[in-house]
């Protein structure tokens, strides 16, 4: 049986015990900085356990010129919040059908580098990211991919994308962004279901590197 977590039911009708099963759904999150293996993951995941996977699409090119250049912060917010926001309405309606949903990130990953807008801007965007906060849950399980500063270099050797390779780029956006998510949801360990991953000398291609993440996911508790 795939697609979702199975869970053996017993329930009692006049003389007789009946035993049914029924799927139970699943949201993952897979998080952390910009070229940490989240997409792979979440695809090898999704393979795994069945389920439906979320990959954040080729961005559209006005919006790699807004990351590229760090201009039209407000605009770059709201792109990410809609399209992570419409992701998540789908992931919990997959859910409710019983199945497990695998996502590259989530709602509130947008909410984490609104530090950069101010004035008016800042109070619009903190007043969306607060009714975001009460209408949204989070993930059943949150898998954060910790990757150290050698690694993160080593992955943008490996992409393909032409706006995010330069050495500008990464000081100024790929490193931060990378801190600024650790440190979020680390903080968020005693509260939520987030296991961190050292990525580092892991290649989840491998099948021996992969099941070790498994077998940290099922040690922790946290799913299946």
């Amino acid at each position: 049986m795939v697609g979702g977590v199975w869970t053996l039911y017993q329930k009692q009708i006049g003389g007789l015990i009946i035993f049914f099963i029924m799927s139970e759904g699943r949201i993952i999150a897979v998080v952390g900085g910009p070229r940490s293996g989240k997409s792979f993951l979440t695809k090898k995941l999704a393979e795994y356990y069945g389920g439906t996977p979320f990959i954040e699409e080729e961005l559209p090119i006005r919006i790699q010129e807004n990351l590229k250049k760090g201009m039209r912060d407000i605009e770059r917010h709201l792109w990410f919040r809609n399209q992570q926001v419409k992701i998540y309405l789908e992931a919990e309606e997959l859910k409710r059908q019983g199945r497990i949903v695998i996502l590259d990130n989530f709602w509130i990953s947008y909410q984490l580098y609104l530090e950069s807008t101010t004035g008016f801007e800042r109070e619009v965007v903190d007043e969306l990211a607060e009714i975001d906060r009460q209408m949204f849950g989070w993930p059943d399980l949150v898998i954060l991919l910790h990757n150290s500063e050698e690694g993160i270099r080593e992955f943008v050797k490996k992409g393909k994308r032409e706006f995010d390779n330069s050495e500008e780029y990464i000081q100024r956006t790929i490193l931060p962004i990378n801190a600024i998510q650790e440190k979020f949801f680390k903080g968020q360990q005693s509260k939520r279901n987030v296991v961190v991953i050292d990525r580092d000398g892991l290649d989840f291609k491998e099948s021996n590197h992969f099941e070790e993440l498994l077998e940290r996911i099922k040690s922790d508790k946290v799913l299946v």
